[in-house]
């Protein structure tokens, strides 16, 4: 697999923290892992988890917990300012 770009990476966290915010994935809901790699192309799809576990280090995603279907995340309400900063 070769090295990801910094454009593609933009496009991989802005498509994540899209989702979870479309979904209201902070406060109540949560979205699954499998969820947040839909829609996006496949080459690249092997760095959502990498992508995702940088959200996370940065406190913008958290890791809801597992659920019977597998791993949930959702947004970091106390961060909301800067996440609608990156979607914008």
């Amino acid at each position: 697999m070769g090295k990801l770009s910094k454009s593609d990476y933009i496009k991989i966290r802005k498509n994540i923290i899209k989702k979870l915010y479309s979904k209201k994935a902070f406060v109540r809901g949560h979205l699954l892992y499998e969820r947040l790699t839909s829609g996006i192309p496949s080459h690249l799809s092997g760095f959502v988890e990498e992508v995702l576990n940088d959200l996370i280090r940065e406190e913008l995603v958290i890791h809801y917990g597992k659920t019977k279907h597998g791993d949930a995340y959702q947004l970091n309400i106390k961060r909301l300012k800067e996440i609608e900063e990156i979607i914008s």
